[in-house]
């Protein structure tokens, strides 16, 4: 299925419900909340993951540790989602595959960014660019910057994705 006829179904299954999937994926990077070293410069402990939230949107906010259902992080050293597909694992949910374009570095917060598949589902992916949450990984609390959200277009729910929710 291509982007536009996965923009079409996001479309137009938000405007009717019941319709769509409650399952959300953000792609982010993330920051240290404390160096764990000590003394850090910025960026040296940054990871990019996929945040997978099976049960609806992450409720943005770094006061209070979101939990993703699954968190795959990318490879070391590689911090961008654009550019080329991108594979990460997502525990027992299974593999998310990405296809954000380079020039989706450069759309405006909303606009269409690409897609991607986990599983057999099917995500549409908007840029994003400042909605902010907290996790913990590996013992560490991080603070993750969206860079972009995929909702699900899998009719099979009864939730219409929704992007982040504002406490």
């Amino acid at each position: 299925m291509s982007v536009l006829t996965l923009a079409a179904l996001l479309s137009s299954t938000t405007l009717a419900a019941p319709a769509g999937s409650k399952h959300n994926v953000y792609l982010v990077h993330c920051d240290p909340q404390d160096c764990p070293i000590g003394l850090c410069d910025p960026g040296d402990f940054t990871i990019a993951a996929a945040a997978y939230f099976a049960n609806g949107p992450v409720t943005e906010g770094t006061t209070r540790v979101s939990t993703p259902t699954s968190l795959g992080r990318l490879s070391d050293g590689i911090l961008k989602w654009e550019g080329t597909s991108r594979s990460v694992r997502l525990g027992t949910a299974g593999t998310l595959k990405s296809n954000i374009p380079t020039s989706a570095r450069t759309a405006a917060k909303g606009d269409l960014a690409g897609d991607a598949t986990l599983g057999t589902e099917e995500f549409v992916c908007f840029k994003d660019g400042s909605t902010k949450f907290a996790i913990s990984n590996d013992g560490d609390r991080y603070t993750c910057t969206t860079d972009y959200w995929c909702g699900s277009v899998d009719a099979g729910s009864t939730t219409t994705p929704a992007g982040p929710r504002k406490r």
